[in-house]
């Protein structure tokens, strides 16, 4: 036991006094030089470079401070040094990496690379007239479309805060300003789908009979519909770069009110109304005449009869070309199309254009403004020729809050009941045949099972009359099934 001690003893001794290997004497150094928290790592090799580049006048130029390129976690940036001494890069180099490592990627970049870090701007809270500019300009629908969402989602303002409607109209003793300035100021954060809610409630409470209520419905819907429009998915990551935008906005989980079915229910007759305008506005108001023609035989909208040109007449053809023109921007594109006339029709608005100068179908008083196309609110040239047609028209039972887009809605009941559904649907140009189908596809014809004939003859065989017979009237066949029932 003692002899083994010894042993160990001398062999301690030994190792003590063996000096160490000439590599490990600067095992320090090695490590520095391997390890990238130390100056001596970046100064190895092509780990610091200088970047190449063009000048102003495009010669290949050298820069003459030091960059170098950190790589960490998946992750690799490059940073300038902005120093041309290669042992004060060096050292820059490994402080950054150290920041890299010891408070991450976006703390270092922040302090060593500050120019690269984008700018916090503060965005403004959005409010309701912030809304409606932003989406005035960012979005590319027409202008009197976007006019009507920014009313709509006024109206919806004005009923939720109850502010009074009464100066809304008064443009010129600054009535429209004011009420505008205190709708448009409203943060549309207040405006919350609880509070549209109530709105909607308090409106559909004040409808009575059940007709006022199947209107109520509708306008809510419209309302919180166009309303809505405003923050379309096209444009709404535009108008979050420039303002906040409340979470949930105010149409978010609002559902809409039932409306009543909006089947078109013929309650005229077009060809007494036709024969009638022949009579009394042919020669008369030739002007209204048109226009009556324009909407009833030919189906066209109000706006599109208003700055219809008479170059979108083909003759030769049998056409009427609804296109886009200078003067009027179609609803969609699917408004456009060409509608077959008849050779009647034809000739007649042959005779009507006479030796006019006019490029418009319907002429225009002296000194009404003439351009419509840059106009935001829904308006017409020929207002005072709309005027007379419509009172025309209710004087001749067509009565209803849009008379003439009654006829547009006969004329398509028309052909829907002659030619079909689908007919009706491209001669009044909707977009989808289910418009047509929810809308305007009313039954002219009866539809029948088709088996009366079958019956006839039961039908036919009566009893005979007796006043105080109180089977009167009644087939024997159900005379007969009453009497074996009683028993």
């Amino acid at each position: 036991m003692k002899q083994n001690r010894a042993q160990q003893n001398k062999n301690s001794a030994y190792i003590l006094r063996t000096p160490a290997p000439e590599d490990e004497k600067d095992s320090s150094n090695q490590f520095a030089a391997r390890s990238k928290t130390s100056a001596n790592y970046w100064q190895q090799g092509k780990r610091l470079f200088r970047f190449n580049r063009k000048n102003a006048e495009g010669v290949q130029v050298q820069d003459a401070d030091y960059s170098c390129q950190i790589s960490h976690g998946g992750r690799r940036v490059q940073f300038q040094l902005h120093t041309p001494n290669k042992a004060a890069a060096a050292s820059k180099a490994a402080t950054i990496y150290r920041d890299v490592v010891g408070k991450g990627w976006e703390e270092a970049i922040r302090i060593h690379k500050p120019k690269s870090v984008p700018k916090i701007v503060s965005l403004p809270e959005a409010t309701v007239g912030s809304l409606i500019n932003a989406s005035m300009r960012l979005s590319s629908a027409r202008a009197e479309t976007m006019d009507a969402y920014a009313k709509a989602l006024r109206r919806i303002t004005a009923g939720v805060f109850e502010i009074s409607e009464g100066k809304k109209y008064d443009a010129f003793k600054g009535g429209r300003t004011a009420w505008l300035e205190k709708i448009d100021g409203k943060p549309l954060s207040e405006l919350t789908p609880a509070s549209v809610l109530s709105w909607r409630n308090r409106y559909m409470k004040k409808a009575r009979t059940q007709e006022e209520r199947g209107r109520a419905a509708v306008t809510v819907n419209s309302l919180i519909r166009n309303a809505k429009s405003l923050i379309s998915k096209k444009i709404r990551r535009f108008i979050e770069q420039e303002m906040i935008l409340p979470s949930p906005l105010f149409f978010e989980g609002v559902s809409a009110e039932a409306e009543p079915s909006l089947r078109y229910r013929s309650k005229i007759n077009a060809e007494e109304i036709l024969k009638a305008a022949q009579t009394e506005l042919a020669e008369s108001d030739p002007e209204a005449f048109k226009l009556l023609l324009l909407t009833l035989i030919c189906g066209l909208r109000r706006s599109e009869a208003d700055t219809l040109l008479w170059r979108q007449f083909n003759f030769e053809k049998g056409l009427l070309i609804i296109e886009d023109t200078e003067h009027k921007r179609l609803k969609s594109k699917d408004s456009a199309g060409d509608i077959d006339l008849e050779p009647e029709l034809c000739t007649l608005f042959q005779r009507l254009k006479g030796g006019t100068k006019s490029v418009f179908v319907l002429e225009s008083p002296k000194g009404i403004r003439i351009k419509t196309e840059t106009r935001k609110s829904r308006g017409y040239r020929c207002n005072e020729t709309h005027h007379r047609v419509l009172l025309w028209l209710r004087n001749h039972g067509v009565t209803g809050m849009r008379p003439m887009h009654t006829l547009r809605k006969e004329i398509g009941s028309v052909i829907a009941s002659r030619d079909g559904i689908w007919k009706a649907s491209r001669y009044l140009r909707h977009s989808d045949i289910r418009i047509t189908s929810k809308l305007y596809a009313d039954k002219k014809i009866p539809v029948t099972a088709g088996f009366g004939t079958l019956l006839s003859s039961s039908a036919d065989k009566n009893v005979d009359s007796d006043p105080d017979d109180k089977s009167k009237g009644r087939p024997q066949s159900v005379e007969k099934f009453s009497s074996d029932g009683m028993k």
